[in-house]
């Protein structure tokens, strides 16, 4: 099952990488010239969320026999928080509700799941260490643009830096991740 599973996690870590760099295109451009690219950016944000529920649960399996607890415990928050954003943002391509700083916050959660599977590879070596630092990286940045949010909102610094740490370092991260995994399986 590992190994299906492992080509599945692979693909769609390049899935969720692709549609990464898409949804920070797309949303650039619908704050310069509007709609049909804010629609883009959402279901890009849909696309992210079902593929890193999977990514999620390859990272649960490669640390469930080193880290139990921990790796149940990230992947199910994690895996909760993207399915609520790809439900929310589909909520909002398909009937228009708003939920984007509910959405912002799940992301952040994320966030938080990469940096601490990225602390599991670094003390495991269930991935290259520089994985896991990436992984790390691609998380914070994800937690610093909710840190921007919670401070003052979308136009504070965290939500900058952490904007643009995330849009580069987390497809750099998938897209390493999905080249491993599909190695290993």
């Amino acid at each position: 099952m590992n190994n299906k599973l492992f080509r599945f996690a692979g693909w769609s870590a390049y899935v969720s990488a692709v549609a990464t760099i898409i949804g920070a295109i797309t949303l650039v451009i619908f704050f310069s010239l509007g709609d049909p690219f804010g629609i883009m950016n959402d279901i890009s944000s849909v696309i992210i969320g079902l593929t890193a529920i999977i990514i999620l649960f390859a990272m649960y399996q490669r640390h469930r026999s080193v880290a139990p607890v921990m790796s149940l415990i990230v992947f199910v928050i994690g895996a909760l928080a993207m399915l609520t954003a790809a439900v929310l943002q589909t909520l909002l391509v398909a009937i228009r509700m708003d939920f984007g700083v509910i959405t912002t916050y799940m992301f952040g959660v994320f966030g938080t799941s990469l940096m601490i599977y990225g602390y599991l590879v670094l003390v495991n070596a269930t991935l290259p260490r520089a994985l896991g630092w990436w992984g790390i990286v691609a998380g914070l940045g994800y937690v610093l643009v909710v840190t921007g949010f919670i401070v003052s909102g979308p136009n504070h610094l965290f939500t900058y830096i952490g904007g643009m740490t995330s849009v580069i370092a987390y497809p750099t991260w998938a897209i390493w991740l999905g080249r491993v995994l599909l190695k290993s399986s």
